[in-house]
């Protein structure tokens, strides 16, 4: 039998180690750098950057709209949507922002790596950044993010304790984990893998073991202190309360229970290195691997987030939620590819070139072409901000417009809420009075909306669709040739287009419609037409149009 210590990775000489990295940095930039630019926007995206508009516009989160987040990411990118306002740049502003975050969780990755074994950093750096979905969510804006960047920080920060025993290293792990709470309430999971690491260490005495526990919880209620002293200065009791019932109560019965997988069909080798990594270290340590002052850190919280995760009750476990999974599994993916290498000598050298480094070449040149979707979505947010002057709001289930306010009470129609209108939680009488007191002039019609049939009725009967989904507030109809009288019911007061069959004679209220422009106010008209059969159109003006 092979001993173990025969496969385990020796050290990389350091002309080829340091060729290798500079070849890995490298392409790992690129590729960041073309998902930032030409990534898919994600309707998360969106959703996260109104809010930070909402609160650039002195709105209270909880108190003054509806979010089942917090709010730190938001707070983090509101100035940029001040200074970008009414640019979809904003997007690609604020993924810049996130890039560099996300390479301070690749250097982390990298450092977490090097522990794990000689040469692991790098290889796991590498197997990171070629998992496309894990690229794709580092760099969107998603509190998911940043809350990675804090997490594996506090891990490096057990990593210390155990490894010098000196306890301060627990106060500032519990100072990064609250600060990971304040960006994502799944924060609770990642606490949970925290205290499992101190009761699994080596300990003189209970009172021991609980007065480090005391250490991380003092250092991770400083930042929650401070987050909530600033919700309180802002919003009072009422956010407070809010913030009970949207991010506490609401997240604890959401009716999302969709289970995604960490990684696509690209993780496959990926998850199997990373499986092969641990067995090799379990396999060195024993039981022993609890204790030890790297893996015991790194292991025991991935494990038991990970059992968490597959719990049938845990909602809304997305490919993003797996973050903190796949960046730990990531060194030991390295170990295992590195402990390979090394017996395969110069071979290894050239599987890493071929093997990882043209993989991202060849997936950057795939991706480089421009983004077809993307561009078709911005031309249509731009028209949505044409259309909306900036103190109206717009019927968009997704928050796409970012720069105006939403006419329903849920900025973003994401699952669970859509599951809760369709349990009559949310009753859909509540959604049509905000549609009926918001009188958006314009909205997008997508699934989101047009599963509710009450819903769907309601932009039928009072907007008129676009080609590319835009909705318009007015009214179409078809009329027969001859004289016909309708009765038209508009929901926003305004100019509006009106199109008609040629030679037609149409006259609104009695008056003589222009095609080029007509006031009506809301409520009914009676539209009288006669000439040849075909379809009059009523459409609301651009807000430059109405407001000149």
């Amino acid at each position: 039998m092979t001993p173990l210590v025969s496969i385990a990775p020796r050290q990389i000489s350091s002309r080829p180690k340091s060729l290798i990295g500079a070849a890995v940095i490298l392409s790992t930039a690129i590729l960041g750098t073309i998902m930032v630019a030409h990534g898919n926007l994600d309707p998360d995206e969106s959703q996260h950057l109104h809010v930070a508009w909402l609160i650039g516009q002195g709105r209270v989160p909880y108190a003054d709209f509806w979010e089942h987040h917090m709010p730190v990411l938001p707070l983090m990118l509101a100035p940029v949507t001040r200074w970008f306002a009414d640019q979809p740049d904003v997007y690609f502003v604020a993924r810049t922002i996130m890039a560099v975050t996300a390479a301070a969780t690749f250097y982390l990755v990298y450092v977490l790596g090097g522990r794990v074994g000689p040469g692991g950093g790098i290889a796991a750096v590498a197997l990171a950044a070629v998992q496309v979905r894990f690229l794709q969510h580092v760099i969107q804006e998603r509190p998911d993010a940043p809350a990675l960047l804090t997490w594996l920080f506090t891990l490096l920060m057990l990593v210390r304790w155990r490894e010098d025993g000196t306890e301060r290293w627990l106060w500032i792990a519990g100072l990064a984990l609250g600060v990971t709470a304040t960006i994502t309430p799944k924060a609770v999971f990642l606490g949970l893998g925290v205290v499992a690491v101190i009761l699994a260490a080596p300990s003189p005495s209970a009172g021991r073991t609980f007065r480090r526990l005391v250490r991380v919880a003092m250092g991770c209620a400083a930042p929650l202190a401070i987050f909530f002293s600033w919700l309180t200065a802002v919003g009072g009791r009422r956010a407070l309360n809010a913030f009970v019932a949207d991010v506490v109560v609401a997240n604890l019965r959401f009716p999302d229970f969709i289970k995604q997988i960490a990684v696509g069909g690209e993780g496959v080798g990926f998850i199997v290195l990373a499986l092969l990594g641990v067995a090799m270290t379990i396999r060195r340590l024993g039981t022993g691997v609890l204790q030890d002052p790297v893996h015991g850190p790194l292991l025991i919280p991935t494990v038991l987030v990970s059992l968490i995760l597959l719990l049938p009750s845990t909602p809304a476990v997305y490919s993003y939620t797996w973050l903190p999974v796949v960046a730990v599994g990531a060194p030991y993916a390295g170990l295992a590819l590195v402990a390979f290498l090394e017996r395969a000598r110069m071979i290894g050298a050239l599987a890493v070139l071929a093997g990882i480094v043209l993989p991202l070449v060849v997936f950057g040149v795939l991706t480089f072409p421009r983004n077809v979707r993307n561009e078709a979505e911005l031309a249509r947010m731009r028209r949505e901000l044409a259309y909306a002057c900036p103190d109206e709001a717009v019927l968009d289930a997704r928050s796409f417009a970012v720069f105006r306010f939403t006419a329903l009470r849920y900025p973003s129609l994401v699952r669970g809420v859509r599951t809760w209108i369709k349990q009559g939680v949310i009753p859909t009488r509540v959604l049509i009075e905000d549609l009926r007191r918001a009188r958006a002039p314009v909205g997008v019609l997508d699934s989101r909306l047009g599963d509710n049939e009450t819903i769907a009725s309601f932009i039928e009967k009072y907007y008129v669709r676009e080609p590319d989904n835009l909705l318009l507030a007015g009214a179409s109809f078809v009329v027969p040739e001859g004289t016909r009288d309708f009765e038209v019911e508009l929901l926003v007061r305004g100019r509006y287009e009106i199109s008609m069959p040629t030679g037609s004679r149409v006259t609104i209220d009695g008056a003589i419609a222009d095609r080029h422009g007509m006031w009506l106010d809301a409520g009914t008209h009676r539209v009288s037409s006669s000439g040849e059969r075909g379809v009059i159109k009523l459409t609301i003006l651009p807000c430059a149009k109405r407001r000149h």
